[in-house]
Formats: structure tokens, sequence, C-alpha cells
């Protein structure tokens, strides 16, 4: 019907096709609003480009051209630049092989009303058992600058914060070495002063299989994966990335903060990580989170 609201899906695939109809299907099948699909496929070599052209019957899908992007992340960032979302009254952004449920982006819109940006929580479907992966611990001052605000399959913005992002992605030619598009697009929304609900009600199933580019992080396997990242000192480089493009988004004193706090996560010495430290307090939004940071730093192995 022509009085719903229009929502633009931005939707990257990659060898996918075992799930990506189911994806489709539930995306085409929302409730009370007007989708139009924007897909872009990363150079996929298995019957995804065949049923993308089938998909595309649909007028409601569109096929922007394929490429050979790499990454996720890149292959987001190309949606960000390309993808046509005129006439949007909000942009969401989906991965190949969840399910939605049926009232997500219904419910989401109605957030907007009091936000510039939203995302929720996910059930973890492992198939034998399903897992509520909760995201949505209040919001510090700079969590945004350590972790994202959770799937970014879940995130729906506004045409406002969509510009703002699309622009930072356009313009920083660090954009691209973001570690990946959901972190990058919470801290450039959050960075520019914009409001970002997180909702406490799943509103996808977060299909998790050997393929996934980022799983549900639970279990021991994840955590000894999360503390080497962290040992080794590529979540820092990747936080020090993220604090950068960020201070070049935010003005006036948020810009001076994010400045330095960059300065210190490309440091490794004992004044950056004590004065990280005292701070700790508005890097993570999770409480156990925030205790196991300052554990790492005061041990001096962050």
């Amino acid at each position: 019907m022509a009085d719903r609201p229009l929502v633009v899906v931005l939707l990257a695939t990659h060898e996918g096709v075992e799930f990506l109809r189911e994806q489709v299907d539930s995306i085409l099948a929302q409730r009370g609003v007007e989708v139009r699909i924007v897909i872009s496929d990363d150079a996929s070599k298995d019957a995804t480009p065949a049923l993308l052209q089938e998909l595309a019957a649909d007028p409601r899908v569109q096929l922007l051209e394929p490429g050979r992007f790499g990454s996720a992340h890149a292959n987001f960032l190309r949606l960000i630049r390309d993808a046509d979302v005129t006439g949007a009254a909000a942009v969401a952004f989906s991965d190949q092989d969840d399910i939605w449920n049926l009232d997500r982006l219904a419910r989401q819109l109605e957030q907007l009303r009091e936000a510039d940006a939203v995302s929720a929580n996910v059930i973890a479907d492992f198939g034998d058992r399903r897992v509520l992966l909760d995201k949505a611990q209040p919001q510090r001052s700079f969590d945004y600058v350590l972790e994202s605000a959770g799937p970014g399959c879940t995130f729906v913005l506004t045409p406002h914060a969509f510009d703002v992002v699309r622009r930072v992605v356009v313009d920083d030619p660090e954009a691209a070495a973001a570690p990946i598009h959901d972190w990058l697009v919470y801290a450039i929304v959050r960075a520019a002063g914009l409001r970002w609900h997180i909702d406490k009600a799943p509103v996808i199933d977060y299909r998790q299989h050997d393929r996934n580019v980022a799983g549900a992080n639970i279990g021991l396997g994840s955590a000894r994966t999360r503390l080497a990242r962290l040992r080794s000192g590529a979540f820092r480089t990747e936080a020090a990335v993220i604090a950068r493009i960020a201070s070049r988004v935010a003005e006036g004193a948020e810009r001076s903060r994010l400045a330095a706090l960059a300065s210190l996560l490309e440091r490794d010495d004992l004044r950056a990580r004590l004065t990280l430290l005292r701070g700790v307090g508005s890097l993570r939004r999770r409480a156990s989170e925030r205790v196991v940071l300052a554990g790492l730093l005061a041990l001096g192995l962050w």
C-alpha cells in the first residue's frame, strides 16, 4: 500500500545459497511496511548468483553489479556507498542467513520516533538450541570505541543517520580499514551525537553455522578467541582505528576526548594502560566486561 513507510534493506551476499531464500522471504513478508532490498554479491561461486537472478524477478529486489570485495565489511561499505535509498523512511541492514520476525521493521520504525538509529537483541539459533544474545545494557559514553551495539543485522537508521554514515564511508580514507561494518556504523552515529536505542526484545533468528563471518560469541571457544585477540594487540589496534574515525566525526570537546583516547590505544606502555584503567567505566556496556578489561589493563595484558 502506498501509505506504508518504505524501508530500504541492504543485504550483502557471498555463497549463501543454502540460507538466502528464507532470509529474503522473511524480509519481503514484513508487516506494516514496504520494503526494497538492495543486494550486493561478493564473487559467489556457488548457486547464489542464479538464485539472486530468480529473486530479482520480484520488483522489490534490486541487484547491484556483482564484484569482488574480499570481506563482508567491504561488501557492506559498497552497499552504503552505492545503494539507492531514495524515498526511504529508514535504512536497514541484513545478513544473508537469518530469519526476521515478521513485525521486526514495524517495531523498529516505531522506536525511530524517539531515536536516530536502533538495534536489538537476537536469538542465536544453533539448530538444537536457541540462546538469547543480550546486547541491551545501558550505553556508556565511549562504549562504541570498543564494541558494536550488537549484530549489524538488527540495525535500522533514519535517513539522516544513514546520510551521516554514508558521508564518512565515502570521505574518510580509514573507513575501509575499520574491523567490521556494524562496529563502524555504531561508532559514527554515536560520535555524531545522534541517539541510538538498543531494544531488549529479539527481532531475528540469528542462524549459526560453520560459515558465519561473525557468530554469536558464546562458549569457551569464543572466549579463548577473544582473549587471544586482546593479548595479541589486534583488538586494541582495531579500537584505535574506530577512535580515530570517530574523532573526525565528533565536534568540540568530544572530538578532543576521542583523539586522546585513540592516542592511548595506539600506545602500549604503563602510563597509557593506567589512563585507560581510570576510564574503563566508560568503555564497555556490560559490567562483567568492564571488570575483565580492568584486570587485563592492570596486569599489562592489554
